[in-house]
């Protein structure tokens, strides 16, 4: 494997509708890190993630893929996506193929020989339990199947770096939750393999990240390892509610007045009742 950082973001500024969303990015991620990008709905998570999937151009500065600068050359650009594997949050799957045709086509294109990419198929399908829906059409589906489907093709790919937004939303059920979970550590810890995704789900950080990258106001917040986010926290153990308190302060507080809100409504209530 190359020994390039994995993502290098270099003074990257991304924009939507003629204005910026994000500004002035800087960090890098190492080979068989899983890093995970966090902050609030509408921050550029997804903006950030499709701009190191070279699916966006950058307004200003550079990303590259173990070395390979993004949007910038033919010849960099198909190198760096023999690298990389980009599944959007809501991607788009051929609703009239067959789920097992639909991976069938996908190890051709990934170019996993047949016999290998039959039992890495019929895996994939028991992990997830699509092995008794892979003569189904796509379109049939319910939406958690769907995102299921998208994830197998995702894992059957031989990409060094996997660029997963929200993952573990969609529908997934709280056995593909579990299931994803120790899958992608496994690749990350075991196969060397790195790892970006997004997530709001504090027990998914606190899980996985190795890397923690925090949005706020369009720009990084925070870029912790695991032990800078533990000194952080001043534990060993990373909580979900230290890491919501950390991740959303604003969400906290805001819950904080609204329950003292109610309390103060709830009791001027009772005042009227018992009068």
């Amino acid at each position: 494997m190359s020994t390039a950082p994995a993502v290098y973001v270099e003074g990257l500024w991304c924009a939507h509708s003629a204005r910026f969303v994000l500004r002035d990015l800087n960090f890098r991620v190492e080979p068989g890190e899983i890093a995970i990008i966090v902050g609030i709905n509408g921050v550029g998570k997804s903006t950030l993630l499709a701009t190191i999937a070279g699916a966006l151009s950058a307004a200003r500065g550079n990303v590259s893929v173990f070395g390979f600068p993004r949007r910038k050359s033919v010849e960099a650009e198909r190198a760096a996506r023999r690298k990389a594997l980009y599944l959007p949050d809501d991607g788009w799957l051929p609703g009239e193929l067959q789920v097992r045709e639909y991976l069938d086509e996908a190890a051709e294109l990934f170019e996993i020989p047949i016999g290998e990419a039959i039992d890495q198929i019929d895996a994939l399908l028991a992990l997830f339990s699509l092995d008794r829906s892979e003569l189904q059409s796509i379109g049939s589906l319910s939406t958690g199947q769907k995102k299921k489907v998208g994830l197998c093709a995702a894992l059957l790919s031989r990409r060094e770096l996997l660029l997963l937004d929200e993952p573990f939303s969609g529908g997934l059920d709280p056995a593909g939750t579990s299931a994803l979970r120790k899958v992608l550590k496994h690749q990350a810890r075991e196969q060397g393999k790195t790892i970006v995704l997004t997530t709001p789900v504090a027990e998914v950080v606190a899980e996985l990240a190795d890397r923690l990258l925090v949005l706020s106001d369009g720009r990084l917040a925070h870029n912790l390892d695991r032990r800078s986010l533990g000194d952080l926290l001043n534990q060993t153990a990373l909580s979900a509610d230290a890491l919501n308190d950390l991740l959303f302060p604003d969400a906290v507080r805001r819950v904080q007045r609204y329950l003292e809100q109610s309390s103060v409504s709830g009791a001027n209530g009772a005042s009227e009742v018992s009068r």
